[in-house]
């Protein structure tokens, strides 16, 4: 006999088949070399290709590499909802809710309130607090850009 999980926060999860994105030189131009990482996860569309999907396991694209789940305003802690059904946690996003621009990989590495030195191996920030953090001192630091006004998704996800 196996036990469902229950999910109490299903609706505010979303999910998407998405391409990958291994940074190339010039997306390290673009960022002035601040994003030193392998790979990046993020709920920015404009990094690569991304279609939304109705649960983790809807039926895929011939071409999806991975799932992104994103997990808009999380509680403080990573649910063990997504890891028991194969979820890497990634990260905190700052993204833009109208335009869906994260500030942290999709600025060219030009805020200094970004901590880019403490970013995931997925150019993510690593704890809620340092995305809280983040988001107050984007604010406090660049109030006239509106990429600053960003909120904070929790970013999971499962290679396919």
């Amino acid at each position: 006999m196996s036990i469902e999980l229950i999910n109490p926060l299903e609706a505010d999860v979303r999910y998407f088949g998405a391409d990958r994105f291994f940074p190339n030189d010039k997306f390290k131009e673009f960022t002035e070399g601040r994003i030193d990482t392998k790979e990046i996860v993020s709920f920015d569309c404009g990094l690569f290709e991304m279609y939304e999907i109705e649960s983790h396991d809807s039926p895929l694209r011939a071409n999806t590499q991975q799932i992104v789940a994103v997990i808009l305003r999380p509680n403080l802690d990573p649910i063990e909802y997504m890891e028991k059904r194969g979820f890497t946690f990634c990260g905190y996003d700052l993204v833009e809710e109208e335009t869906l621009i994260s500030a942290i990989t999709d600025c060219g590495g030009g805020f200094d309130s970004i901590p880019y030195e403490k970013l995931t191996e997925y150019g993510l920030l690593p704890t809620y607090k340092d995305a809280v953090l983040t988001q107050l001192a984007l604010v406090e630091e660049e109030p006239e850009e509106p990429h600053a006004y960003c909120i904070i998704c929790e970013v999971w996800r499962k290679l396919v």
